[in-house]
């Protein structure tokens, strides 16, 4: 027996679907996908680069101008749980439009520091945040804690990668990024730019080599009590970078804002480098960061396209 269609329901349904259309061109162009074909682009598994790799081998995705051929790399570090599968894009074409070139590498981003250095543990070892990190970046000393194995580690993955383009992408000269003494990132020709736990990695990293320039956006906040959130020790070794070349960004209302102000200042980074965040959240972060939908306004709201620049320098 065949069911009528009331007439309402019809309406109804035609109401849906252009409400739902609407959405869909409202989003197009609050978020739009920016056209990056006119830049070299790879990606390379980090399996490719280096066999011993056998977990997190999601790609890497390399970026860059064929035309410019002695720029300096920009190197991309995600936070907690993101992968190269999702980029800020209108960062990375501002970044391009600087001069750089770019590196979005994969690496374990999971978990984060503040999903193991927390409660009992961080008591029983205050130095834990730091561990974690130099265990994550380096992968040179012992951390039981996380899972990650040298070949998983940051500065490791990137050297490998560097290899890799030098051996098969000839056209990038990619060897100008090597010390070719040490086989190491030349760092002098890096700046790494990272959000949240890439933010706090670019951080750490700043005060064991000498790099081009670091950009952080809410670069974690690590704890020694995570009760009394009493900043981590670590934050208070001297930078090897110029502290010159150090920026930082925070949205006063995201959840740990004191924190990163004080580490902020605990890093020696100068005031005018700085930039405390406070326009309206955009529409493209309307679902909540874990409860803290102004933790990522620094890197996705492109309002902030001026202090982009500003920390961004020239690439040439």
């Amino acid at each position: 027996m065949e069911k009528k269609i009331s007439l309402s329901a019809i309406a109804t349904f035609i109401l849906l679907v252009m409400v739902s259309l609407s959405a869909n061109l409202t989003a197009q162009k609050v978020s739009p996908t920016i056209d990056f074909s006119a830049y070299k682009r790879l990606k390379v598994k980090p399996s490719e680069a280096d066999p011993s790799v056998k977990n997190w081998d999601s790609a890497h995705r390399v970026i860059y101008d064929k035309a410019i051929k002695n720029n300096k790399v920009l190197l991309w570090l995600t936070g907690t749980g993101g992968s190269t599968d999702h980029v800020p894009q209108s960062f990375f074409k501002t970044a391009l439009d600087q001069g750089y070139r770019i590196i979005a590498l994969s690496f374990m981003s999971a978990p984060g520091v503040s999903q193991v250095c927390k409660g009992d543990y961080l008591s029983q070892n205050v130095d834990c945040a730091a561990e974690f990190r130099r265990k994550r970046i380096y992968g040179d000393n012992t951390f039981l804690p996380i899972p990650d194995q040298y070949q998983d580690a940051i500065v490791p993955r990137l050297t490998k990668l560097l290899q890799y383009l030098s051996k098969n992408d000839k056209e990038g000269v990619w060897s100008q990024y090597l010390d070719q003494n040490t086989g190491k990132p030349l760092w002098s020709k890096i700046a790494i730019a990272g959000q949240s736990q890439g933010g706090g990695m670019a951080e750490f990293i700043a005060q064991h080599e000498s790099v081009a320039r670091i950009i952080s956006f809410s670069g974690g906040w690590d704890y020694s009590d995570s009760k009394t959130k009493k900043i981590a020790g670590w934050y208070s070794q001297k930078l090897v970078t110029s502290p010159q070349n150090v920026f930082a960004t925070y949205h006063v209302k995201e959840a740990a804002a004191t924190e990163l102000a004080k580490i902020c200042k605990e890093l020696h980074i100068p005031a005018e480098n700085v930039f405390a965040l406070d326009q309206p959240i955009s529409q493209q972060s309307n679902k909540p960061v874990h409860g803290n939908p102004y933790h990522t306004e620094g890197i996705k709201n492109p309002v902030y396209k001026p202090i982009w620049i500003k920390m961004l320098g020239s690439g040439l």
